[in-house]
């Protein structure tokens, strides 16, 4: 990694996710780019040559400028590049139905089944993104009162909650766990043989769940099932700001995104009727 980019991400408080995606942006800027010569123009030019989606568009004009600041100064002629966000389209999320479907495929009597049953289950009921459940601790789970605490996104601790059902689904895995010699007290850990016991990393993770998804035939991914929190906790009557609580969600807007479809979902019992036997002569 170029030190100039090892003394940006070192000199903030990136969570080690961000560190990864800022080094993977700024290497191909810097190698690609005269920095000294760049204006706000060829910035963004640049920016839209690499066909990103405009979040990514987004993300990636922030972590340039940081970089430029930081390194250059604030009277670099590219900080005044503007990007306008736009609304994405309405992202996946893991409906009630499908949760049952993919709960009732994992033999809880194998170590395997017993993990990923755990696993799917506190995704569902604490919201936690992949990194974070990655990362939950045996000692840091409570499954007598019901939650778990993991240092989040940002670096703060963040609480999630889980009822009975979900804590006998842990209780049950943790029996396998400790033939398992695990190291570093986490509490979801691999089974591969040549990891067994290692903490499971977010792309290890990202393919269990990807093959869950396979067995039901649905798309899946780690953050469906945080979309499917927001949903499923709002469709049962959850108020916005305990869900927003439970989810770790700081600020309205960033909570509104991940509940689009249930207020889809909610509006759909005011549409006008279109039913044919009301409007056809009789």
């Amino acid at each position: 990694m170029d030190t100039s980019i090892e003394n940006f991400l070192s000199s903030h408080p990136y969570a080690k996710t961000t560190k990864r995606t800022y080094s993977d942006i700024l290497s191909h800027f810097i190698d690609s780019t005269d920095i000294t010569s760049i204006t706000a123009e060829t910035l963004l030019a640049y920016i839209d040559s690499r066909a990103w989606g405009n979040a990514r568009q987004c993300l990636a004009l922030a972590c340039i400028t940081a970089f430029i600041k930081h390194t250059y100064g604030h009277a670099h002629p590219a900080l005044n590049a503007k990007i306008k966000r736009t609304s994405g389209k309405l992202q996946r999320a893991i409906t009630q139905e499908q949760l049952d479907q993919l709960l009732a495929t994992f033999n809880r009597f194998t170590p395997k089944g017993a993990r990923d049953l755990a696993i799917a289950a506190m995704l569902s009921q604490t919201g936690f993104r992949c990194a974070e459940i990655c990362n939950l601790k045996q000692a840091d789970t409570d499954t007598e009162r019901g939650f778990g605490q993991v240092i989040a996104k940002g670096g703060q601790w963040r609480v999630g909650a889980f009822n009975p059902d979900t804590a006998a689904h842990i209780e049950h895995w943790k029996r396998y766990r400790e033939g398992l010699q695990p190291k570093g007290g986490y509490l979801f850990v691999s089974l591969k043989s040549n990891y067994v016991g290692h903490k499971l990393t977010p792309e290890g993770l990202n393919r269990i769940i990807a093959k869950w998804g396979e067995s039901i035939n649905i798309s899946l991914s780690p953050h469906d099932f945080r979309r499917g929190f927001a949903t499923m906790t709002g469709e049962n009557g959850g108020p916005d700001t305990l869900i927003m609580y439970g989810g770790g969600w700081s600020s309205q807007s960033s909570f509104n995104k991940y509940t689009r479809r249930a207020q889809l979902a909610a509006l759909r019992k005011f549409l006008p009727n279109t039913t044919l036997e009301q409007v056809l002569p009789k």
